[in-house]
């Protein structure tokens, strides 16, 4: 996977590690794991809240950034990035509730 890299990571960089790291879990997970799925669906939620949070208080990080840039282009970005979290949410949720669902099944029919 090739990571292209922007200009506004180096404003936030904590946040954009997380991100990246949730995003590769993400992209690692399969239907079998269910923990996982569980742990992802929690974990891209609040990162979901946390890039929302970003995005509605850009001019305030651009006021304390040392870094020049636009405001509606970072807002922008964050968004992106909290829309990415919240389809990460829903696609994680969606493998734990199957696996779940599968499990009981299968409890049901043993």
């Amino acid at each position: 996977m090739v990571k292209i890299k922007s200009d506004f990571q180096e404003i936030l960089p904590d946040d954009c590690k997380q991100y990246n790291e949730v995003f590769k879990r993400y992209l690692d997970l399969n239907s079998e794991n269910v923990e996982e799925a569980y742990s992802l669906m929690k974990d891209s939620l609040m990162l979901a809240q946390r890039w929302s949070e970003i995005q509605a208080t850009a001019r305030k990080i651009k006021d304390a950034s040392d870094k020049d840039f636009v405001v509606t282009a970072f807002k922008d970005w964050a968004y992106q990035r909290y829309r990415q979290m919240q389809l990460v949410h829903e696609s994680s949720r969606m493998i734990w509730k199957q696996a779940n669902e599968y499990l009981m099944w299968s409890r049901r029919n043993t």
